[in-house]
């Protein structure tokens, strides 16, 4: 899989709520204005990362990703226990020589809820891994910034010791990518640009 190219990538991830597209809902969504910090560690056997958030509007919020599961929450630290996190929109970046494996990650947008509308909207219901996350826009060495327009089809595979998340999408060009996200790598990476003409499945 390292013979396919690193792909930077803007992901938008949905825990209670699906949406094919980032659709936020005013009332709870907040905008990043920096990360006082950031860092990762195992937790219970589970790889996390825990950020400082400086929000636009004002407050500044504990947040926590689990590597794993691909889920965003709140640090029950923090004294926010009766809200979620839904959506997050973060840039995963493919430059590996930082500081941690937080550091790959920037949460730039997301969703505070309270868990009082999660249960009235979904009843504590979380998506399958493959729908946690999903390719937003993204660029490599060899293509510019490409906007997703579509996801015609995703499936995970369970490869070895980690799990793989295979989409194909349809950008802003009208071109189809086979792109594939790496669970244990935290990589994302271009398989291969797909023909239309033999993608039957649309």
């Amino acid at each position: 899989m390292n013979k396919f190219p690193l792909v930077e990538m803007i992901a938008f991830f949905s825990r209670y709520s699906q949406a094919q597209k980032p659709d936020w809902r005013k009332p709870y969504v907040k905008h990043m204005a920096r990360v006082r910090s950031c860092h990762s560690k195992v937790d219970g056997g589970v790889r996390k990362s825990f950020y400082s958030v400086e929000t636009k509007e004002g407050p500044i919020l504990e947040l926590v990703f689990n590597e794993e599961e691909l889920l965003w929450s709140l640090d029950p630290n923090s004294g926010m226990q009766d809200y979620a996190v839904d959506r997050v929109l973060a840039l995963i970046q493919r430059h590996k020589h930082l500081p941690s494996r937080a550091h790959r990650i920037v949460p730039y947008r997301f969703e505070i809820i309270p868990r009082s509308q999660v249960q009235q909207d979904q009843p504590g219901i979380e998506l399958p891994l493959v729908q946690r996350m999903q390719p937003y826009r993204f660029q490599s060495g060899k293509i510019n910034s490409a906007q997703v327009t579509d996801i015609p089809t995703k499936h995970m595979e369970n490869v070895m010791i980690t799990k793989q998340l295979h989409y194909v999408v349809e950008t802003d060009v009208q071109r189809f990518f086979h792109l594939v996200y790496i669970l244990d790598e935290m990589d994302w990476r271009l398989i291969q640009e797909v023909d239309e003409e033999f993608f039957f499945v649309r």
